[in-house]
């Protein structure tokens, strides 16, 4: 007669079972397969990825819902900020001077201040978006805690780059040129954020694309955009009477090295 018999394979992460049928006489003394394990055994196995788990990740979830959709509710709140801001730092782009009209108009410069901010939690946010299932393969982290890891590494490389730029400020006696130096950096941050926007349309038009192609786009687009506020920090070090060695000093201990310690923190991972 034929009697159905069932083979298990797990592993730490999963478990996959075979359901075969096959002939048994009655003088058969081969014991079935399921009687090689415990049957609670069987019950405690799981086919879920271990960070997958549904308790934890409808959580996760609800969470990372409730943050992303406060961000879009700040971006919308100053959205005319965003509209007054984008086209004078668009502009700035080819133009020192143009950095320093900006910098001129009070008004607009304190709205490009708020910007900078929500420059700042659109990359955590977008990344976290677009990405949620490499991150959960690549770094075996929920989407929300990768999203608060990232919006604190935010926050640490701001820290340490404004406690350089104060350090520079104190040795130098020079308030001015440092601190035109790092608006412009919060000019170049908002650009950077126009020149990812490709990235976001070729997820929508192609769904398809790997989650490598738009972290790379996102990657290139901030190093192009990078490149020319290092130009721009050595056309003002230079005019302001500094000397190529000190700029080569400043560029190494403020812009290297926050840089440096951020990437080999994430690669660290």
């Amino acid at each position: 007669m034929l009697q159905k018999d069932t083979l298990y394979i797990t592993d730490s992460v999963s478990c996959k079972y075979i359901v075969t049928d096959r002939y048994v006489s009655q003088k058969d003394t081969i014991l079935s397969i399921d009687s090689l394990w415990n049957p609670k055994t069987l019950t405690h196995s799981t086919s879920q990825h271990p960070f997958k788990q549904q308790g934890n990740l409808n959580g996760g979830n609800d969470i990372l819902s409730s943050l992303i959709l406060a961000f879009f509710v700040l971006f919308v709140f100053f959205s005319r900020e965003v509209i007054n801001v984008f086209p004078a730092v668009l502009k700035s782009l080819f133009s020192l001077k143009n950095h320093s009209k900006l910098e001129n108009k009070l008004a607009l410069s304190n709205q490009r201040d708020m910007v900078t901010i929500i420059a700042a939690l659109y990359f955590p946010v977008l990344i976290t978006l677009m990405n949620s299932d490499y991150i959960v393969d690549k770094y075996h982290l929920l989407p929300i805690n990768y999203l608060l890891i990232s919006l604190g590494c935010v926050f640490l490389f701001w820290l340490l780059r404004k406690i350089l730029y104060s350090i520079l400020s104190w040795v130098t006696k020079d308030k001015t040129t440092f601190k035109l130096i790092e608006n412009i950096g919060y000019n170049h941050l908002i650009i950077s954020v126009i020149f990812s926007l490709p990235s976001i349309l070729i997820r929508f038009i192609w769904p398809q694309t790997s989650d490598i192609i738009i972290i790379n786009i996102l990657v290139f687009s901030c190093l192009f955009v990078y490149l020319f506020y290092i130009v721009r920090g050595y056309q003002i070090i230079i005019s302001h009477r500094y000397s190529h060695f000190f700029y080569i000093l400043y560029l190494c201990s403020v812009e290297l090295l926050p840089v440096v310690l951020l990437a080999n923190f994430i690669l660290s991972y």
